[in-house]
């Protein structure tokens, strides 16, 4: 057990810290559903455990609150894996390594998984807890959520009975959300003919960008490595004749791509205006993103002579052009709900190894014609420079309800416990109460959670004091929903 297992309250960070322990990166489900369900026989639960790893542990009401409606405590098992520049993880197989930091929880060189281990926590929290009364639970701990929303696409709806659920993947604490974009993943892949050449090898980098979640950061202007190697490469084509060796960067689709690394060859009589052209583009990137994304930065480190195979000059320029036009950014911003994103495209990952090209991006709207359109416009540019889409993991956006019971009992509670109202708003990314929505009928969900920083990215930060604050709250909703019978 680390230090964090004696934060308070002292049941959420202890199940938190036996959490981080157990891997759980997105599409390696199988250590962590199978702790949920040894900790539902540990105490007793009824538990349902399907064959995609999804885990329900049913709890019966507090005596005397038996006729109260059930609802649902949900939030998702997997995370987001990423590793810091100079760390080593195999997140198959190891333990994060957490520890506290003044007011915070954070993990060392890896991202700290609160996004959604903390959810796992709370609710363990509750289920085992003699002092919170509450109507009767069903907890529910989805897969992959993080990949596509998998596990809720593949849960039998039969296994539910709750009509009201509280999702605790949100993270902001005072928020109370009502309503969040719908996406879909976007793959585009290009077939990339090689030659060989002769030239100066050089490595190139572009990094030292905040990166962020595709969602939730995508409205602050901060840099895409991916969008800016684009326009590096153009300016650098202009001056001198350079061939791609290799280029990488990024992991997901819904995480802000914040450095790309590879090799370029430049033709001998060119290095001097090569270098002056990297180094023109730079100081202008440095300038423009001066406030934005401070860290930014180009780096380029000649390697020697050599001969090797490049992609082709009528390629690379294809290649080049897509990811200079390619419409990524804010396209909309919300009418209906002032300050919110409305319409979002991000790359998240590129690969460009062998005779292949692919990137990785998740487009997002609370609108479904809206992102129905962007998804025509992106296989229209994709096309014209001879990619090849594919769309997956689409799932509708989570329309707000302005008659939900749920919120108003939220909303008092919040009032009672702190003195002032929430905000209630939609935030621009997924969660799965949209999928929810179109499996079972009648329907009542909210979500919240406590403050986290720079989630899906190795700066991952989660608040202590407002788990504090978060996890008293939802006793406290729990308690006036048990009052509230049926």
């Amino acid at each position: 057990m680390s230090d964090v297992s004696m934060l308070e309250p002292k049941s959420v960070f202890q199940y938190f810290d036996e959490i981080s322990a157990v891997p759980r990166a997105s599409k390696f489900n199988a250590k962590i559903s199978e702790y949920l369900v040894n900790f539902a026989k540990k105490n007793n639960l009824e538990y349902y455990q399907d064959e995609l790893g999804n885990v329900i542990i049913y709890k019966g009401a507090t005596p005397g609150y038996e006729t109260a409606e059930p609802v649902m405590l949900q939030g998702h098992m997997d995370m987001v894996a990423a590793v810091a520049e100079g760390y080593e993880h195999d997140f198959e197989t190891q333990p994060l390594e957490i520890y506290v930091d003044g007011n915070y929880v954070t993990a060392a060189g890896t991202t700290l998984g609160a996004d959604n281990g903390i959810a796992i926590a709370m609710a363990l929290a509750v289920l085992t807890s003699d002092q919170v009364s509450h109507p009767a639970l069903e907890v529910l701990i989805t897969v992959d959520e993080e990949i596509g929303m998998l596990g809720a696409e593949g849960l039998d709806p039969s296994k539910i009975s709750a009509r009201r659920i509280i999702n605790i993947d949100s993270e902001s604490e005072g928020v109370i959300t009502v309503g969040c974009a719908g996406a879909v993943d976007c793959i585009t892949t290009f077939e990339t003919p090689r030659v060989t050449k002769s030239g100066v090898c050089y490595k190139y980098a572009l990094d030292g960008l905040q990166g962020g979640h595709s969602g939730m950061d995508i409205d602050k202007e901060r840099g895409n490595a991916i969008d800016l190697t684009g326009r590096v490469f153009l300016d650098c084509l202009k001056e001198a004749r350079m061939n791609i060796i290799r280029l990488t960067g990024g992991a997901v689709t819904n995480a802000i791509c914040n450095k790309v690394s590879g090799e370029v060859l430049v033709h001998p009589d060119d290095c001097i205006a090569f270098e002056k052209a990297m180094r023109e583009v730079s100081a202008e990137l440095k300038s423009e993103y001066e406030i934005a994304d401070p860290g930014l930065k180009i780096t380029m480190e000649r390697v020697g002579e050599m001969e090797t195979e490049v992609v082709s000059d009528e390629c690379q320029m294809n290649l080049m052009k897509y990811l200079f036009v390619i419409p990524t950014g804010v396209h909309h911003m919300s009418v209906a709900l002032p300050g919110i994103v409305e319409t979002s495209m991000s790359i998240g990952f590129i690969r460009l190894e062998g005779d292949t090209m692919q990137t990785g991006a998740m487009i997002r709207s609370s609108v479904d014609s809206r992102k129905k359109n962007l998804c025509q416009r992106v296989k229209m540019v994709s096309e014209a420079y001879g990619g090849k889409c594919e769309f997956s993991g689409d799932y509708g956006a989570w329309e707000f309800n302005n008659h939900s019971t749920l919120l108003d009992i939220c909303v008092d509670a919040f009032e009672l416990h702190f003195g002032k109202k929430p905000e209630v708003g939609a935030v621009h990314a997924g969660l799965e109460c949209g999928l929810f929505y179109e499996k079972l009928s009648g329907l009542d969900c909210v979500s919240f959670g406590p403050n986290m920083k720079a989630i899906h990215t190795t700066e991952e930060r989660l608040s202590i004091s407002s788990v504090e604050r978060t996890y008293q709250y939802l006793c406290r909703v729990l308690e006036q929903l048990s009052k509230r019978q049926a």
